[in-house]
């Protein structure tokens, strides 16, 4: 995907689905009295539409790859918005309601597909472009919806003309609770800040947008730097249903701000992980069910109300999100103190080389990977690669977002050959560096050819020499998972590999010679489309090599 292409789509969601929505929220109540019907029958109308829009979704999707479709479906809430404000007659009014409501979710579908890493953020610029218009426009609704839809419109306009993402939705099924979650937790806090901020401290009209859109800018601001610091789902829910409370319980009316802004951020960096995980797999249910738990904050609300104050009501709205964020620690492995050396949970990478691989090592396994992928699982547990979802632990220790060299000087991961971009020094400095000088000539003894390179500078070794040296230093550092890119490894090394799993660690070997592999006896995995697809136990060279062969064909 092109970076043009990419910003498109962020303009897409953001504009046209938030955007409309949001604007047809926030100028509910003023808009039914311009038409003559009760402000909540206005959100009633956008509910119906939006539940008959995830009925359509599936349907309508099988036309994504038409570009015709795909710009018809985008320029169709803009051009609604600007119908209603034009004809503000009930029955017009109700229909276009109901269409731009009804467009959203395949519209967020197709806006979503493919990476989809910033449409969460993307999403929340268009809440706050609606925040803005519902400001300026508080006292003339009708101009201010067409202001929406003008915007709409345009931002229709730049909807991407490359197919979206497969819609597979099988890896994300587990995903949608938390989905929902952050959809609970945007859908439960505007109204209710809303109507904090006017009974509690008599904030009216403007007064309240400008509030809220402080907030919400607020929100924007924190979402990218919750979701890198953070990157655990179930705390960024926590977090979330925290804001809400906060919001509830907020002694004056920039503290319920700032609750508010936290409930944003952290619902929207959520929002980002989950997407980054799902990269761009099942976009329309992951929408719908993020559009349906958003509903359901919405019709809570007012039920909730009718035997507690609206403050109560909103903190009773946070506890599904922390059920659900519970359910998502209850689904996570924990970091348990003497866990294996390697325990892999779901394990994908950005790209999706591997995607949702499980597994784990006890003390001197060997594991063999075979196949598209192999070495990004070398990667992944280096720390070179980062992890696009799930979990690594070793020992207890979970690795997920830890640094590749903060892995090394604890001891839990090294890698061979070893990487020596800009390293200066020569092969016997460097091992010198790593232990005492005289176990670092013993070790030089184990590898003869390595030996005599001693004085040649790191930077400039070969693969097979590179290989030598992330061996050496294994040997001296024994961490307690070895990584082995086996293209260089012949047989002959299996000694040092066998000895060091001897004495515990994991050794994992990406495309090693079928030979190296089964007089290891590594247990070995196939990988297909970034996943294992086959698993050998010990197996014999024509074991091994008859399932390769099959594996190609």
């Amino acid at each position: 995907m092109s970076r043009a292409d990419r910003r498109s789509r962020l303009v897409g969601s953001a504009a046209v689905a938030p955007l409309g929505l949001a604007s047809l929220v926030l100028l509910g109540d003023g808009l039914g009295t311009e038409v003559g019907i009760p402000g909540q029958v206005v959100g009633y109308m956008a509910a119906t539409g939006l539940l008959l829009g995830m009925a359509l979704a599936p349907l309508l999707l099988k036309a994504k790859h038409r570009a015709g479709f795909r710009h018809t479906v985008a320029l169709v809430p803009g051009l609604s918005l600007l119908l209603m404000a034009v004809v503000p007659e009930i029955p017009v009014f109700a229909t276009f309601v109901m269409v731009v409501a009804a467009c959203a979710p395949t519209l967020l579908a197709l806006t979503r597909g493919g990476p989809g890493r910033r449409a969460g953020h993307a999403g929340l610029v268009g809440v706050a472009f609606a925040v803005v218009i519902a400001a300026v426009f508080a006292t003339d609704p009708l101009n201010g919806l067409g202001v929406a839809g003008a915007l709409a419109l345009v931002a229709g306009i730049f909807v991407p003309g490359a197919p979206p993402a497969p819609s597979d939705s099988r890896p994300v099924r587990r995903m949608l609770p938390a989905y929902a979650a952050v959809g609970w937790a945007l859908g439960a806090v505007i109204l209710p800040a809303l109507r904090l901020w006017m009974f509690r401290f008599e904030l009216f009209g403007t007064d309240q947008m400008v509030a809220l859109l402080a907030a919400v800018a607020v929100g924007c601001a924190l979402a990218y730097p919750l979701g890198r610091a953070i990157g655990d789902i179930a705390s960024l829910l926590i977090l979330a249903a925290g804001g809400l409370v906060l919001t509830a319980t907020g002694p004056n009316a920039p503290l319920l701000g700032v609750g508010v802004a936290v409930a944003f951020g952290a619902s929207i960096a959520a929002l980002a992980v989950l997407d980054r995980q799902t990269a761009g797999r099942g976009a329309a249910l992951t929408a719908s069910f993020a559009l349906l738990g958003g509903l359901l904050a919405y019709g809570a609300d007012p039920l909730l109300r009718t035997f507690a104050g609206s403050g109560t009501a909103l903190t009773l709205c946070a506890l599904p999100i922390l059920a659900l964020a519970l359910l998502e620690l209850r689904l996570t492995p924990p970091a348990e103190q003497d866990g294996p050396p390697l325990l892999m949970w779901r394990l994908s990478d950005r790209d999706r080389a591997i995607d949702g691989i499980s597994l784990a090592a006890r003390p001197g396994d060997v594991l063999a990977f075979y196949g598209k992928g192999s070495r990004s699982i070398l990667g992944l547990v280096a720390g070179t690669v980062p992890a696009g979802g799930g979990r690594l632990l070793s020992d207890g220790a979970d690795l997920t977002r830890l640094p590749a060299a903060r892995r090394v000087d604890l001891g839990l991961a090294h890698r061979a050959p070893v990487v020596a971009d800009g390293d200066g020094r020569t092969v016997a400095e460097r091992l010198a560096d790593a232990t005492e000088p005289w176990r670092a000539r013993q070790v030089l003894e184990v590898f003869p050819a390595l030996a005599e390179r001693r004085d040649e500078p790191v930077a400039g070794l070969d693969g097979m020499a590179g290989l030598l040296l992330g061996l050496a230093e294994a040997l001296l550092r024994e961490p307690r998972v070895l990584l082995v890119d086996a293209q260089y490894c012949a047989p002959s090394l299996g000694p040092v590999l066998s000895g060091l799993a001897a004495k515990g660690a994991v050794v994992v070997l990406a495309e090693p010679p079928v030979p190296l592999a089964a007089g290891l006896g590594a247990r070995t995995h196939l990988l297909k489309k970034g996943r294992v697809d086959a698993e050998l136990v010990a197996p014999t060279e024509e074991e091994l090599t008859e399932s390769l062969d099959q594996g190609r064909s």
